[in-house]
C-alpha cells in the first residue's frame, strides 16, 4: 500500500503479499483447529483416500485451472504496475483494460484499473472499476475507501442497506457459486455409503449441507433483487416513461446505484435508490456484473 500526491486515496500495489502476511500473523486458535481436524478434515481425507487414484488427478486439474484464472497474468500486470509507478497512467490503464478483455479478472486488477482511471480524471471508469473490484472481493478495504471518496465528491445516491443485505451480503454471489459447487461435491462424497463400504461421514456431511444451504440462500437473494448498475454520466435523468420528453423522476449523480428490472431497446426500467421505479437511458449507466457487457 502506498500513497502518491493524493492523501485522500489509498493506492496499493502489493496487496496480495500484505494480505498473506496479515493472515500469517493471526493463526487459527488451537481449539477450533482441533475440531476442524477431528470432525471435518480427517473424515474427508479418509473418504478421499479410498478413491485417491481416481479423484486426485481430477481435483488437481480443477485446482490448477481455478488458480490460474483467479489472478491476472503476472508479466503484463507487473508491467502495468511499473508504468503506473513511472506516472504513465494512460499506458498502465491500457494494459489493465487488455487484461480485463482477456478475462483474467481479479479484485486487484480492477482496483489498480480504478486507480489509473482516477489519476487521469476519468471518475466514471474509476467508479465502475472499484465496484467490480468489490464485486469480486467485497471486503477489500482500499477499494471501499476509494469508492467512498468518489461518492463524497459526486454525491452519489445509494439504496439503504436492508436486513436481507446485512444477513445475506456475505459471501459475494460469485464466491457463493463456487462454495455451492464445492460443498455439493463434498456432500455427495460424504453421503455415498457404498463407496465408503457402508460408512457415512456425518460431520462433514452436516457442514457441507449447511454451507450449501447458505450459499443457495445468498444466490437466490442476489437474483431476486436484480442486477446492480452504476450511473456513469455526470447527472443522469431518470424519467417516468421511456421517452426523452417524459417528466423527470429523479436526477442521479455519477456513481449512484440502480437495479435493473427490464430492458427495452435504448431504455432500461430501473429501481431507484429510494425503491421507486423509473426509466433511464442505457447510455447513462453500466452494469457491475462481469460479462454482462464489454467493460
Amino acid at each position: 500500500m502506498f500513497r502518491k500526491n493524493a492523501p485522500e486515496l489509498i493506492f496499493r500495489k502489493d496487496a496480495k503479499a500484505q494480505r498473506v502476511e496479515s493472515l500469517a500473523e493471526a493463526p487459527v486458535p488451537l481449539s477450533f483447529t482441533s475440531w476442524l481436524s477431528g470432525f471435518l478434515i480427517h473424515p474427508l481425507l479418509c473418504a478421499f483416500a479410498s478413491l485417491r487414484e481416481t479423484l486426485l488427478p481430477v481435483l488437481m486439474l480443477l485446482f490448477c485451472s481455478s488458480a490460474f484464472a483467479a489472478h491476472p497474468a503476472d508479466a503484463p500486470f507487473n508491467a502495468a504496475n511499473a508504468l503506473y509507478d513511472k506516472g504513465d497512467f494512460k499506458g498502465a490503464q491500457a494494459i489493465y483494460e487488455g487484461l480485463v478483455e482477456s478475462g483474467t479478472w481479479s479484485a486487484n486488477l480492477f482496483y489498480n484499473l480504478g486507480n489509473a482511471a482516477f489519476r487521469q480524471g476519468d471518475k466514471a471508469a474509476a467508479f465502475l472499476a472499484y465496484e467490480r473490484s468489490l464485486a469480486l472481493e467485497p471486503g477489500q478495504p482500499e477499494a471501499q475507501a476509494n469508492l467512498r471518496f468518489l461518492r463524497d465528491q459526486t454525491g452519489a445516491k445509494l439504496p439503504p442497506i436492508s436486513w436481507q443485505q446485512r444477513a445475506l451480503g456475505w459471501p459475494s454471489a460469485n464466491a457463493a457459486a463456487w462454495i455451492a459447487a464445492a460443498t455439493f461435491f463434498g456432500l455427495a462424497l460424504s453421503l455415498l455409503p457404498k463407496t465408503w463400504n457402508g460408512r457415512i461421514f456425518a460431520s462433514p456431511a452436516i457442514f457441507c449441507a449447511l454451507a450449501l444451504a447458505w450459499s443457495a440462500a445468498v444466490l437466490a437473494w442476489d437474483q431476486s433483487r436484480g442486477e446492480t448498475w452504476i450511473v456513469t454520466s455526470d447527472h443522469a435523468t431518470a424519467r417516468t416513461t421511456p421517452a426523452d420528453s417524459s417528466p423527470a423522476a429523479a436526477i442521479l449523480p455519477m456513481g449512484s446505484q440502480v437495479r435493473l428490472l427490464q430492458e427495452r431497446g435504448a431504455w432500461l426500467h430501473i429501481q431507484l435508490p429510494d425503491a421507486s421505479k423509473a426509466w433511464i437511458s442505457a447510455d447513462a449507466v453500466k452494469p457491475v456484473r462481469l460479462g454482462r457487457s464489454k467493460p
